[in-house]
């Protein structure tokens, strides 16, 4: 209520594009020329929101005045699009609102570049395209590591420029509001020549530092969306076919399950009827469990290969029903309490938007164990020691254990290499042939690699600690022999 309506065109049609020579940008605003991916399936749309502008200073002639922006314009890959005019100013701040005006039908085939080539789909965009609202397309790996520069435009006072670069501040297909600090262009410029990177104001709640009060913001609405990678849309749609499958099933059986989980039970015998059959069975069960336990004791090299199918026919059985359970709509609820934060978390990296999206090469098997790897000094030693017990349980099967150990030997060295390559980088080497080498794998290449990274962490902290006591001990002697003395001169002076 503190804006009022600017006077403005009821609808603004601008310049799209500036003219460049390495590429060209049609009536959409779509890059073609530079970038990697063909098809729709690499294209990334990059879509920007102008809110308003805040705090813009006066002018600069004494009169005090408050300028209008011109325009918004967003620059991206050389290409830049522009708004119109801001729709209301606020009453008493040099403060600036751009408002959604959708435009008709009409309107926004006359004022639009499109040629003859006009569809369906364009005349939808066309409909639901505001004059605040700022889209470019292309491939999503040429989108991805670029900067994109906002500029606020006047008639008759010096351009404010802002710069995002996209990579740091956005998740594919995730909307980020952002106030992104203005500044002149041409100190901007000087300032800034050699650090595209210089967005670190942007930020999604207010600024209360008192010297930057009336620093000129802009806000806007920011959002990258793109594709997923061919394999990773092949695995979610095979996915959702199997959890409409999973959804089929579960409603044609369900009257089934409810008979089974609720009118069952009320059928059973009770509960004290049970326990005639269960006691002896109980008790037999404990007097002979010192037998069973020294005849497994004995046989252990006999009874090992059996009990390690048992117990895989177990676990099988065990990841087979949970696999149908979590497909199941109860059991997807369950899983995404658990599952969505770590999920969120996986995919805010950078190695997890590498994963995801077509956003240029695809990240290492080490970078995606760095994600979920500790970090921390004890997280790093469980780790280490499970890592080298799994690589030593071999030694169970004296045979079928070397087989294992060629399965197991990459995923080690991975785990190992996002764990201590930077501080041990022939860990891996080790590593790798520990593991494949027959009869080594007493070697625990795991807590070699924590102790080479902490180990003079460790030395320096337990020198410190000796060298403090021995500060603490000289100052105990010095203070025991000072006291001594002081009883002895007592003494003689009595006598």
């Amino acid at each position: 209520h503190c804006f009022l309506k600017m006077s403005s065109p009821s609808s603004y049609s601008g310049p799209l594009v500036s003219p460049s020579s390495s590429s060209t940008m049609n009536s959409s605003g779509n890059v073609n020329g530079n970038g990697n991916g063909n098809g729709n399936g690499s294209v990334g749309y990059l879509s920007a929101t102008i809110l308003s502008v805040y705090d813009i200073p006066p002018k600069e002639d004494g009169t005090g005045g408050s300028p209008s922006p011109s325009y918004v314009s967003m620059s991206v890959l050389g290409k830049e699009v522009k708004t119109g005019p801001p729709s209301f100013k606020h009453k008493q701040m040099n403060n600036f609102k751009f408002m959604v005006e959708k435009s008709n039908t009409k309107n926004s085939v006359a004022t639009s570049n499109t040629t003859s080539n006009t569809t369906s789909n364009t005349s939808n965009t066309s409909n639901n395209t505001s004059k605040n609202v700022l889209k470019l397309s292309a491939p999503l790996a040429v989108f991805y590591p670029t900067t994109a520069t906002f500029r606020v435009v006047f008639e008759d006072r010096e351009t404010l420029v802002a710069r995002c670069r996209l990579s740091s501040t956005l998740q594919i297909n995730q909307t980020q509001w952002l106030i992104l600090n203005l500044y002149p262009e041409t100190s901007y410029n000087n300032t800034n020549d050699n650090n595209d990177d210089n967005t670190t104001d942007t930020s999604t709640t207010g600024n209360n530092n008192k010297d930057a009060e009336h620093q000129p913001t802009l806000r806007i609405k920011l959002c990258l969306a793109g594709p997923y990678r061919t394999e990773i849309a092949t695995i979610t749609s095979l996915a959702q076919s199997w959890f409409t499958i999973m959804d089929s099933l579960t409603s044609a059986t369900s009257s089934t399950y409810n008979s089974i989980t609720n009118l069952l039970p009320h059928k059973l015998p009770p509960a004290k009827i049970l326990l005639v059959p269960t006691v002896p069975i109980a008790a037999a069960s404990v007097a002979l469990l010192p037998v069973v336990l020294g005849v497994l004791t004995l046989g252990l090299p006999f009874f090992l290969p059996i009990i390690i199918l048992t117990v895989a026919i177990l676990l099988g059985t065990f990841g087979l029903g949970s696999a149908i359970y979590f497909s199941s709509p109860s059991g997807r609820t369950s899983a995404s309490a658990i599952l969505q934060p770590i999920y969120s978390t996986f995919c805010s990296t950078n190695s997890g938007q590498r994963l995801l999206y077509q956003t240029g090469p695809r990240p290492s098997p080490a970078s995606l164990a760095r994600t979920i790897m500790p970090t921390d000094i004890m997280g790093k030693l469980i780790v280490s020691l499970v890592i080298d017990f799994i690589g030593s349980s071999s030694y169970l099967l004296p045979i079928v254990g070397e087989g294992f150990d060629v399965a197991w030997a990459p995923i080690q060295t991975i785990l190992l290499m996002a764990l201590y390559d930077a501080s041990m980088p022939s860990l891996k080497y080790i590593s790798f042939m520990e593991e494949i080498l027959p009869f080594t794998d007493v070697l625990p290449s795991g807590t070699l690699g924590w102790v080479k990274e902490y180990s003079p962490l460790l030395m320096e902290e337990g020198l410190k600690k000796v060298e403090d006591l021995r500060v603490v001990m000289r100052g105990e002697r010095e203070a025991f022999s000072a006291t001594g003395m002081g009883v002895g001169v007592g003494m003689g002076r009595r006598s």
